[in-house]
């Protein structure tokens, strides 16, 4: 798990169903674009707004097409009950993902040892290889650099964290120097600490999917050692996360991102109420912002 890594946006209709051509042709777009792999059913997925049924039928859709792009498909796990979320560790195994994300458990306020009992139990449960979303933030949950170093020295298979605390760069290198370096480490909050999260260690990032080029253009910049060149490119992406980054408004913007390039459908472009919409004003501020994106980028080619 390295590179550009896009969470899948889940294309709901107005009519409450989910648009699976949309699924196969999202999957193309980010396959056709340079993506590393997908990751279903992080927030972009508005994976708490999904049945069990539904999450089986995006899985089994995801990987069909990801086998026929050429990208591997990783799922995350977000079950609170570590019972269930080991049993969705075994399903996801057999249904064919290369890898797996697990969101700490929240609700029930558990301790530090609580929540590595759980993580551990779902780290043992497949051969597949993990990635511990931190996002202390969004589920205020706090958990050390340590007891995450002790977490990958007794499980083999958690080798990956992706980071998303505020700011993600002192996190970033703490668990790094905890663990001896010996686990990988990629930054989410759309990238807005992308830079920041390389020059740190960082081996890649976790945006959503409408703007994948353009992380894709950054992380290859970074890696062919051209860094002000990747500074560049995120400098012009920034503006455009400020407006991106805060409640649902991400999910919103990206799905019309998405249908505007054709990457789902305008009819695959609805978030699933309830919702929190951007109003009219934020709305045409991201719009104007995403325009000068485009030219920006046109200057920064030439």
């Amino acid at each position: 798990m390295k590179g550009v890594l896009p969470i899948l946006s889940a294309p709901f209709t107005k009519s409450g169903n989910i648009e699976y051509d949309s699924v196969r042709t999202q999957v193309a777009a980010l396959a056709e674009g340079g993506c590393d792999g997908i990751i279903l059913f992080g927030f972009g997925t508005e994976f708490y707004k999904l049945s069990e049924e539904e999450r089986r039928e995006l899985t089994r859709v995801s990987v069909e097409s990801g086998e026929e792009h050429g990208i591997p498909i990783y799922a995350s796990i977000t079950d609170q009950a570590t019972i269930t979320a080991v049993k969705w560790a075994k399903w996801f195994a057999d249904a064919g993902v290369k890898g797996l994300m697990v969101l700490p458990p929240h609700m029930a306020d558990p301790d530090e040892e609580a929540l590595l009992e759980h993580l551990q139990r779902v780290g043992s449960a497949t051969s597949l290889p993990v990635m511990v979303q931190y996002a202390p933030q969004n589920v205020g949950v706090s958990i050390s650099p340590e007891t995450f170093a002790r977490l990958s020295d007794e499980v083999p298979t958690i080798e990956y964290y992706k980071i998303e605390s505020q700011p993600p760069g002192p996190y970033i290198t703490a668990l790094l120097e905890a663990t001896d370096a010996e686990v990988d480490v990629l930054v989410g909050s759309a990238g807005q600490k992308y830079i920041e999260a390389l020059d740190r260690g960082a081996i890649g990032v976790v945006p959503s999917g409408g703007m994948h080029e353009i992380y894709v253009s950054i992380q290859d910049r970074y890696e062919a050692g051209d860094r002000e060149a990747a500074i560049d490119v995120h400098n012009a992406l920034l503006p455009v996360l400020n407006q991106f980054v805060g409640g649902e408004s991400f999910v919103h913007f990206d799905k019309w991102i998405q249908a505007e390039r054709g990457f789902i459908s305008e009819e695959g472009a609805y978030v699933r109420e309830p919702t929190s919409e951007p109003d009219d004003h934020v709305e045409s501020l991201f719009r104007e912002q995403y325009a000068r994106l485009h030219e920006r980028l046109k200057s920064l080619e030439a």
